[in-house]
């Protein structure tokens, strides 16, 4: 994981202006709805400053580089289509994250790695 935090911009005049950045770009804060809460299964709203996993694909919506005095820059829109939102300290194995858990054993379910396995079970 990589930390988004933003680095504090340096003062061209110190003392002039004095307020709080913030910590983390704006482009980078999710808001949800109760539709979208209620389609991710939250059905009690966590702690303020609680931590929260996310799992999401996104496509790339748009992209654009372009040339300034400073350098150059480049910047990238993505459009979250598909989501999912767990407690940090909710701990899955691999295999359940990929297949789900088996509801006869309510354990992680594991691969088929074998066709015969599949054909007559073992």
């Amino acid at each position: 994981m990589i930390n988004m935090k933003q680095a504090p911009e340096k003062e061209e005049m110190p003392g002039e202006y004095e307020y709080d950045e913030p910590a983390y770009p704006y482009g980078l804060c999710l808001h949800l709805d109760a539709e979208q809460l209620e389609k991710l299964g939250i059905t009690a709203l966590p702690k303020v400053g609680s931590t929260m996993m996310i799992k999401a694909k996104a496509y790339v919506k748009s992209t654009g580089a372009y040339e300034t005095q400073g350098g150059n820059d480049m910047t990238m829109s993505l459009q979250i289509t598909d989501m999912e939102i767990s407690g940090e300290d909710r701990q899955t194995s691999q295999a359940e994250a990929m297949y789900g858990k088996d509801k006869s054993t309510d354990k992680p379910a594991r691969p088929v790695t074998d066709a015969s396995t599949m054909l007559y079970g073992s």
